[in-house]
């Protein structure tokens, strides 16, 4: 081995030791994001109503439009740290955004200005809030919503960017290990978010809340910087995206173009040592695009212009990675209804009328903590999944390749209609149970069977999404993949926000209460939950067309794990953390 080749293996060495010891930190970066947003969501409407005087009307839409906009930010946040800013400038810029948004609304609870005095009797002689609060407020909320637009999307790809130049055979097991931990690690921040700092909200105040909320968030931001001079930082492609539209601006230039079958003898614009001399075959139109012409390009030019003139021939790559993202869109519009039918569950309200006692003690679960079954069960799931389940699926099958990415999404689909189905029978024992008995008293247990199946439905498809489009899409589009799924949580609050609306219109007509009533027991959430099992059932026919379609060409990593996927090393933190999953 020459001198050069042995400097650069062990560059690779050390940097491999630094990467894996990182990573463990990238990832606390987006749980101590995503503790600080669940734990301050979970109890926003009341901290509205109750500090600032709003109506629930008011406080309702607030929260649409900060949940919308962390949901469709990261869409904005990965196409600027894939093209712009880089990974690590965009996670560094986006925890001091979450930061100062986090600061800013504990601000509102200590210092008295910032908030109305409070009523005197309580809901009566209230002082509505001042335009200065109130911009206060949406300073605060506006700052965290633009600091997930950084840190959700990136940090999973900013992770692998770490790991990125070892061989393919060891990254993809890594890999495979990173996407199932990076769940653990967010179910473990909506655990910590909905039971420890609701409970320091609820029973020590505000300002305790909040308070602790800030500090977990600037300790994270601290440490990221503490270790910035460590991180592998991988170069932003600052062509991907402008290349991109590209495509389509000199497919439509093109288009006069005669494309023979099966692109034989036609030469291809493609860039020097490229292995990917011809494009693929499917959507063929877009070919035209990389196509070497001798014409002009441009009528106002009376001479000829170079054939690979960038302004009307791509290159082959550039084709291809336009077609693996538009390749992904209709698996990714099948999916959609997963994020709609796991936030359209009223289970909170129904705890709330429920005997929420464990047993014969005197322990009462709180109604908004009844979801810790979907996140228990999605987490443990998770966690177990490729050390202990998977194994175990494989010994009794008998085959190595047991199920591939496509049937786990599918799989998850069909959970989130069981649970829906399951939501409908038990909501309709309840309600005949409480006309009939007049007071229910009917266990808040019934519920956990719908969470349950929702958790496994999440651990099912959400991590098989991740996986699936980050085999997909090229990988300068790491950050895009992350932004895909938050981006499917926006479509899929808008939607559930017109479904809910056209279904009160059309069943609230003639002085009749609405299937989604203030009151439960004169509503039918049990159609409701009907109505949406048939429209996830149609919706499973058309992921079942989309999966059958859909071509697999993988672009980072194998689609599924090999026979030797427990033979080899996987990340160190997978080990270390198998002692989470029961014996």
């Amino acid at each position: 081995m020459d001198e050069g080749a042995y400097e650069e293996q062990q560059q690779a060495h050390v940097l491999g030791k630094k990467g894996l010891r990182l990573i463990p930190v990238i990832i606390a970066n987006e749980v101590s994001e995503r503790i600080v947003s669940a734990s301050v969501g979970a109890n926003l409407i009341i901290y509205l109503t109750t500090k600032y005087h709003l109506g629930a009307a008011s406080s309702a839409i607030i929260i649409f439009v900060y949940i919308a906009a962390a949901n469709f930010l990261p869409v904005c946040g990965a196409i600027v740290s894939d093209a712009l800013l880089g990974r690590f400038l965009m996670v560094t810029l986006t925890l001091f955004s979450c930061t100062i948004g986090t600061t800013l609304l504990c601000l509102t609870s200590v210092i008295p200005r910032l908030t109305p005095p409070d009523c005197t009797p309580p809901n009566q002689g209230c002082t509505s809030s001042t335009p200065v609060q109130l911009f206060v407020l949406y300073a605060s909320l506006g700052f965290m919503a633009l600091g997930a637009s950084g840190v959700r999307p990136c940090c999973l790809a900013f992770a692998e960017d770490q790991i990125a130049h070892w061989d393919n055979a060891r990254k993809d097991r890594a890999l495979r290990g990173l996407f199932s931990w990076y769940y653990v690690s967010v179910g473990f921040s909506q655990i910590v978010a909905v039971t420890v700092l609701v409970y320091f909200q609820d029973k020590l105040g505000w300002k305790v809340g909040f308070m602790v909320s800030a500090a977990i968030i600037a300790s994270f931001t601290l440490l990221n910087l503490a270790v910035a001079p460590f991180y592998v930082k991988a170069k932003p492609q600052t062509g991907m995206w402008a290349g991109l539209l590209e495509v389509a601006v000199a497919a439509v230039k093109n288009r006069d173009l005669e494309l023979p079958e099966a692109n034989h003898g036609v030469q291809f614009h493609s860039l020097p040592g490229s292995t990917q001399l011809v494009p693929s075959e499917k959507m063929r139109f877009l070919n035209k695009a990389c196509m070497v012409r001798t014409r002009v390009c441009s009528s106002t030019n009376n001479e000829e212009s170079d054939n690979t003139s960038s302004r009307c021939t791509c290159t082959v790559e550039q084709v291809e990675n336009l077609k693996a993202a538009l390749s992904v869109m209709p698996m990714w519009s099948a999916m959609v209804m997963t994020f709609l039918l796991q936030s359209s569950s009223f289970g909170v309200l129904q705890a709330a009328t429920m005997d929420r006692h464990i047993g014969t003690t005197r322990f009462q679960i709180p109604a908004g903590s009844i979801s810790i079954f979907e996140i228990m069960t999605f987490t443990v799931w998770s966690g177990c999944y490729d050390s202990y389940i998977l194994p175990l699926l494989r010994r009794v099958t008998g085959r190595q390749r047991v199920l591939t990415l496509k049937q786990r999404m599918g799989i998850g689909l069909f959970l989130t209609v069981v649970s829906m189905a399951v939501a409908s029978a038990v909501e309709a024992r309840r309600r005949e149970a409480t006309v009939r008995q007049g007071a229910l008293r009917m266990s808040s247990m019934w519920l956990a069977p719908q969470y349950v199946l929702m958790g496994l439905a999440g651990a099912f498809g959400n991590i098989a999404q991740i996986e699936f489009y980050y085999a997909v899409l090229p990988k300068s589009m790491g950050s895009f993949v992350l932004a895909l799924l938050f981006f499917g949580g926006g479509v899929a609050s808008i939607m559930g926000t017109v479904i809910l609306k056209f279904v009160n219109v059309v069943t609230g007509g003639g002085g009749v209460a609405p299937w989604i009533s203030d009151d439960l027991n004169l509503g039918r959430y049990d159609c409701y939950y009907r109505l949406l099992a048939v429209l996830g059932a149609v919706d499973l026919v058309y992921f079942v067309v989309c999966a059958y379609v859909f071509n697999e060409t993988m672009q980072n990593m194998t689609l599924e794990a090999g026979a030797d996927g427990e033979a080899e090393e996987i990340l160190s933190f997978e080990a270390s953390s198998a002692s989470a999953c029961p014996n």
